[in-house]
């Protein structure tokens, strides 16, 4: 800054006063202004300019304390070993809150008091893994689809080596003769007419009558028999009868903890993204979203292979008619155009 002893006149303090002024702006910018005028004539000006400001093209102001802003993060939760199970294959499982309990804890008492459990959402969002998390070893499992019959779940005769037939349980007598968990995956693709064979075992007789063995009988139910259905209820071919929804007595929705996957390594810009997909595929632009399990396994994917090539594959995995609008998220997120891995 400026000063004199000087003795000034009036105009001359005026002059001076602005010349310090701007110097409170930057202390370099009456200089600057002179080689602005000059740059045009003289190549040392312009070379004085440039010295000046900064690689952004900007002026670099000058901070009167001199002191830099410290800025605070804030750290994620960790996870404990509290909220985690390990499920049969390895995996570790993070229970969420149903209420005021934790859900694996809620199955673990509905199956004490004989209530059935329904689990609904869309694929991958973990409702196989919290049955898994909940029984471990006690459960059995089917899978349904429109092809489901009465005896992949009773059970039917199977022809041995030596030609001659064998009966085989299916998973629902064995749950009900060994008192365990029964999970029936995808409930809702299975045939009405079929799932009606567990009404019996699902209400107050607790008993199921094996047509087609009759040297089988009549089995009962074990204490500790338990049946959970899972389904997406937005997916193509679901039908859930009524006489089934009433022996399902506690339901719930489960979607995915995006603070969670967050925790568990997720890219912070991926779950931001799966967000506004969820968006758009509840207000019925898109019929899919990433879940739980395909932003885990992007998390995976890219520490193999790198982002990019993780990006490509995200979109990749998305129904075909919802790949555009899933590029189109992507590519704004990242600030790049990106496309579907193609080879």
């Amino acid at each position: 800054m400026i000063n004199t002893t000087q003795s000034l006149n009036d105009e001359q303090k005026v002059a001076l006063d602005r010349i310090n002024a701007t110097e409170k702006l930057h202390e370099k910018l009456p200089t600057m202004l002179v080689a602005v005028s000059a740059q045009k004539v003289n190549e040392t000006a312009n070379e004085q300019l440039k010295s000046n400001l900064s690689k952004s093209g900007t002026l670099t102001m000058r901070n009167s304390e001199d002191k830099k802003k410290v800025v605070k993060t804030k750290m994620a939760e960790t996870l404990t070993s509290e909220n985690a199970i390990k499920r049969p294959n390895g995996e570790m499982y993070y229970t969420r809150t149903w209420g005021e309990h934790s859900d694996t804890e809620v199955l673990k008492k509905l199956r004490g008091i004989s209530q059935y459990a329904l689990l609904y959402g869309e694929a991958g969002c973990g409702k196989t893994a919290l049955v898994e998390a909940s029984f471990g070893e006690e459960l059995y499992t089917i899978l349904g689809s429109g092809d489901t019959e009465v005896g992949d779940l009773v059970g039917s005769y199977v022809q041995t080596p030596s030609g001659n037939f064998e009966w085989i349980d299916g998973p629902l007598v064995k749950s009900a003769e060994n008192g365990g968990v029964l999970l029936i995956d995808e409930v809702g693709l299975i045939d009405p007419k079929v799932m009606s064979v567990v009404y019996s075992l699902l209400d107050g007789r607790k008993e199921l009558v094996i047509t087609s063995n009759l040297d089988r009988g009549t089995i009962k139910a074990k204490e500790g028999f338990f049946v959970v259905g899972a389904t997406n209820p937005n997916a193509p071919g679901v039908v859930l009868s009524e006489a089934l929804l009433s022996r399902f007595t506690a339901q719930v929705e489960l979607t995915t903890d995006w603070s969670l996957a967050k925790k568990l390594g997720v890219p912070a810009i991926i779950a931001t993204a799966s967000q506004n997909l969820a968006k758009k595929r509840i207000s019925g632009e898109i019929s899919w979203s990433p879940q739980m399990r395909e932003v885990l396994a992007f998390r995976d994917l890219e520490i193999a292979f790198g982002t990019k090539w993780a990006v490509s594959n995200l979109i990749a995995i998305a129904p075909e008619l919802d790949r555009p609008i899933v590029a189109e998220v992507l590519s704004r997120v990242y600030g790049e155009e990106v496309k579907t891995a193609k080879i």
